[in-house]
Protein backbone atom coordinates (compact mmCIF):
# COMPACT_ATOMS: atom_id res chain seq x y z
CA UNK A 1 0.00 0.00 0.00
CA UNK A 2 1.48 3.32 -0.73
CA UNK A 3 2.03 6.33 1.65
CA UNK A 4 -1.28 8.40 -0.43
CA UNK A 5 -3.66 5.14 0.35
CA UNK A 6 -2.81 4.37 4.27
CA UNK A 7 -3.57 8.16 4.50
CA UNK A 8 -6.95 7.70 2.32
CA UNK A 9 -7.61 4.76 4.16
CA UNK A 10 -10.43 5.08 6.69
CA UNK A 11 -8.19 4.56 9.56
CA UNK A 12 -6.65 7.56 8.75
CA UNK A 13 -8.24 10.16 6.47
CA UNK A 14 -9.68 11.79 9.72
CA UNK A 15 -6.06 12.68 10.28
CA UNK A 16 -5.45 13.57 6.60
CA UNK A 17 -8.95 15.58 6.61
CA UNK A 18 -8.25 17.59 9.18
CA UNK A 19 -3.92 18.10 9.56
CA UNK A 20 -3.67 18.40 5.51
CA UNK A 21 -6.67 18.86 3.45
CA UNK A 22 -8.36 21.68 5.86
CA UNK A 23 -5.13 23.07 5.40
CA UNK A 24 -4.98 22.89 1.35
CA UNK A 25 -8.54 24.25 0.89
CA UNK A 26 -7.58 27.69 3.06
CA UNK A 27 -4.40 27.55 0.71
CA UNK A 28 -6.65 26.66 -2.35
CA UNK A 29 -9.25 29.42 -1.77
CA UNK A 30 -6.89 32.32 -0.58
CA UNK A 31 -5.01 31.30 -4.04
CA UNK A 32 -7.38 33.27 -5.69
CA UNK A 33 -6.79 36.53 -4.55
CA UNK A 34 -3.12 36.13 -5.12
CA UNK A 35 -1.67 36.61 -8.07
CA UNK A 36 2.11 35.48 -9.78
CA UNK A 37 3.92 32.86 -9.50
CA UNK A 38 3.50 29.90 -7.13
CA UNK A 39 5.90 28.54 -4.27
CA UNK A 40 7.55 24.84 -4.65
CA UNK A 41 5.70 22.21 -3.89
CA UNK A 42 7.58 21.49 -0.60
CA UNK A 43 6.75 25.28 0.64
CA UNK A 44 3.47 24.69 -0.02
CA UNK A 45 2.86 21.02 1.70
CA UNK A 46 4.55 22.46 4.97
CA UNK A 47 1.94 25.87 4.63
CA UNK A 48 -0.97 23.62 3.94
CA UNK A 49 0.10 21.48 7.31
CA UNK A 50 0.80 25.15 9.21
CA UNK A 51 -2.67 26.15 8.21
CA UNK A 52 -4.67 23.12 9.13
CA UNK A 53 -3.23 23.60 12.71
CA UNK A 54 -4.78 27.13 12.65
CA UNK A 55 -7.82 25.64 11.64
CA UNK A 56 -7.65 23.43 14.40
CA UNK A 57 -7.20 26.08 16.60
CA UNK A 58 -10.53 27.63 15.66
CA UNK A 59 -12.14 24.70 15.85
CA UNK A 60 -11.17 23.90 19.25
CA UNK A 61 -12.71 27.56 20.21
CA UNK A 62 -15.62 26.64 18.70
CA UNK A 63 -16.09 23.11 20.12
CA UNK A 64 -17.34 24.85 23.94
CA UNK A 65 -19.96 26.86 21.89
CA UNK A 66 -21.48 23.67 20.69
CA UNK A 67 -21.20 21.81 23.73
CA UNK A 68 -23.23 24.70 25.61
CA UNK A 69 -25.94 24.36 22.74
CA UNK A 70 -26.32 20.76 23.16
CA UNK A 71 -26.73 21.23 27.01
CA UNK A 72 -30.00 23.27 26.20
CA UNK A 73 -33.32 21.25 26.46
CA UNK A 74 -35.44 20.42 24.24
CA UNK A 75 -33.74 22.47 22.02
CA UNK A 76 -31.56 18.98 20.33
CA UNK A 77 -31.33 15.38 20.86
CA UNK A 78 -28.09 15.49 20.47
CA UNK A 79 -26.15 17.18 18.05
CA UNK A 80 -22.80 15.27 17.63
CA UNK A 81 -24.48 12.20 17.35
CA UNK A 82 -24.62 10.11 13.40
CA UNK A 83 -25.26 12.51 11.16
CA UNK A 84 -24.79 15.38 12.60
CA UNK A 85 -21.30 14.69 14.09
CA UNK A 86 -20.52 13.74 10.16
CA UNK A 87 -22.22 16.84 9.39
CA UNK A 88 -19.89 18.77 12.23
CA UNK A 89 -16.55 17.38 10.76
CA UNK A 90 -17.44 18.38 6.88
CA UNK A 91 -17.91 21.72 8.33
CA UNK A 92 -14.22 21.75 10.43
CA UNK A 93 -12.94 20.20 7.21
CA UNK A 94 -14.25 22.58 4.46
CA UNK A 95 -16.40 24.73 5.29
CA UNK A 96 -14.52 25.98 8.62
CA UNK A 97 -11.05 26.62 6.15
CA UNK A 98 -13.20 27.88 2.77
CA UNK A 99 -14.24 30.96 5.62
CA UNK A 100 -10.46 31.22 6.49
CA UNK A 101 -9.54 31.43 3.26
CA UNK A 102 -11.86 33.85 2.11
CA UNK A 103 -10.62 36.22 5.41
CA UNK A 104 -7.34 35.44 4.77
CA UNK A 105 -7.85 36.53 1.07
CA UNK A 106 -9.50 39.36 1.76
CA UNK A 107 -7.14 40.76 4.27
CA UNK A 108 -4.42 40.41 1.24
CA UNK A 109 -6.33 42.33 -1.30
CA UNK A 110 -7.28 45.14 1.56
CA UNK A 111 -3.64 45.24 2.86
CA UNK A 112 -4.65 45.16 6.54
CA UNK A 113 -1.63 43.81 7.70
CA UNK A 114 0.59 45.86 6.10
CA UNK A 115 -0.20 48.54 8.87
CA UNK A 116 0.63 46.38 11.40
CA UNK A 117 3.83 44.93 10.10
CA UNK A 118 4.93 48.94 9.77
CA UNK A 119 3.92 49.11 13.45
CA UNK A 120 6.30 46.02 14.72
CA UNK A 121 9.21 47.66 12.02
CA UNK A 122 8.29 44.79 9.98
CA UNK A 123 9.07 44.76 6.37
CA UNK A 124 5.87 44.54 4.63
CA UNK A 125 5.73 41.96 1.35
CA UNK A 126 3.35 42.03 -1.24
CA UNK A 127 1.54 38.68 -2.08
CA UNK A 128 2.43 38.87 -5.61
CA UNK A 129 6.45 37.86 -5.97
CA UNK A 130 6.61 39.94 -9.72
CA UNK A 131 6.15 43.88 -10.04
CA UNK A 132 4.61 43.01 -13.48
CA UNK A 133 1.81 40.92 -11.85
CA UNK A 134 1.45 43.54 -9.26
CA UNK A 135 0.82 46.33 -11.25
CA UNK A 136 -0.85 44.32 -13.92
CA UNK A 137 -3.49 42.56 -11.05
CA UNK A 138 -3.40 44.83 -7.60
CA UNK A 139 -3.19 48.28 -9.58
CA UNK A 140 -5.59 46.78 -12.20
CA UNK A 141 -6.95 50.05 -14.12
CA UNK A 142 -7.99 51.14 -17.47
CA UNK A 143 -5.29 53.48 -18.82
CA UNK A 144 -2.85 54.64 -21.32
CA UNK A 145 0.90 53.22 -21.64
CA UNK A 146 4.00 54.11 -23.42
CA UNK A 147 5.66 50.40 -24.11
CA UNK A 148 9.81 50.67 -24.84
CA UNK A 149 12.10 48.37 -26.11
CA UNK A 150 15.68 47.68 -25.86
CA UNK A 151 15.95 48.43 -29.42
CA UNK A 152 14.18 51.61 -29.03
CA UNK A 153 10.93 50.84 -30.41
CA UNK A 154 8.08 52.39 -28.58
CA UNK A 155 4.66 51.46 -28.76
CA UNK A 156 1.52 53.77 -27.64
CA UNK A 157 -1.89 51.88 -26.79
CA UNK A 158 -4.96 52.14 -24.64
CA UNK A 159 -4.88 49.22 -21.52
CA UNK A 160 -8.84 48.62 -20.96
CA UNK A 161 -11.16 45.97 -20.05
CA UNK A 162 -10.95 44.75 -23.27
CA UNK A 163 -7.52 44.43 -22.69
CA UNK A 164 -5.13 41.31 -21.02
CA UNK A 165 -2.04 41.05 -19.22
CA UNK A 166 -0.58 37.34 -18.99
CA UNK A 167 1.32 35.78 -16.25
CA UNK A 168 4.12 33.12 -17.27
CA UNK A 169 7.47 32.59 -14.96
CA UNK A 170 9.42 32.60 -18.38
CA UNK A 171 8.03 35.85 -20.24
CA UNK A 172 4.82 38.00 -20.03
CA UNK A 173 2.59 39.46 -22.61
CA UNK A 174 0.45 42.30 -23.08
CA UNK A 175 -2.58 42.34 -25.15
CA UNK A 176 -3.84 45.97 -25.95
CA UNK A 177 -6.56 46.42 -27.04
CA UNK A 178 -5.70 49.79 -29.00
CA UNK A 179 -3.11 51.33 -30.77
CA UNK A 180 -2.24 55.00 -31.25
CA UNK A 181 0.86 57.06 -32.89
CA UNK A 182 2.57 59.76 -31.56
CA UNK A 183 2.01 63.10 -34.24
CA UNK A 184 3.47 66.13 -32.76
CA UNK A 185 3.60 64.97 -29.06
CA UNK A 186 -0.31 64.24 -29.88
CA UNK A 187 -1.64 60.79 -29.38
CA UNK A 188 -3.53 60.19 -32.48
CA UNK A 189 -5.78 56.65 -32.59
CA UNK A 190 -5.03 54.50 -35.37
CA UNK A 191 -7.42 54.40 -38.63
CA UNK A 192 -8.38 51.59 -39.10
CA UNK A 193 -8.46 50.88 -35.51
CA UNK A 194 -5.78 48.75 -34.61
CA UNK A 195 -5.01 46.48 -31.21
CA UNK A 196 -1.75 44.25 -30.60
CA UNK A 197 -0.18 41.45 -29.08
CA UNK A 198 3.10 42.50 -27.49
CA UNK A 199 5.92 40.55 -26.16
CA UNK A 200 7.82 41.21 -22.79
CA UNK A 201 10.81 39.41 -23.28
CA UNK A 202 12.98 42.26 -24.48
CA UNK A 203 10.56 45.42 -22.99
CA UNK A 204 13.15 48.46 -21.22
CA UNK A 205 10.24 49.96 -19.61
CA UNK A 206 6.05 50.28 -19.32
CA UNK A 207 4.58 53.71 -18.78
CA UNK A 208 1.31 54.63 -17.16
CA UNK A 209 -0.96 57.61 -18.29
CA UNK A 210 -3.79 57.65 -16.24
CA UNK A 211 -7.47 57.79 -18.17
CA UNK A 212 -10.24 59.94 -17.17
CA UNK A 213 -12.62 58.64 -19.90
CA UNK A 214 -12.11 55.51 -22.52
CA UNK A 215 -10.66 56.82 -25.50
CA UNK A 216 -9.85 59.87 -24.88
CA UNK A 217 -6.30 60.38 -25.51
CA UNK A 218 -3.64 62.15 -23.11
Amino acid sequence: MTPMQQLLSPETFEFFARYFLAGFVIYAVRAFYVLGERPKQTEIVFEVIVLSFINQFVWLMIEPLLFLWNLIPGLTNGLVLDTEARFLFFVEVLIQPAFIGLLLGFNLRRGWNAAILRRLSMPVVQQTRRAYDYVFGELREESFIIVTYEDGTTVYGYFGAASFAGSDAANGDLFVERLYSLSSEVWVATDPPRSALLTMSSVRSIEFLPSQRKGNAP
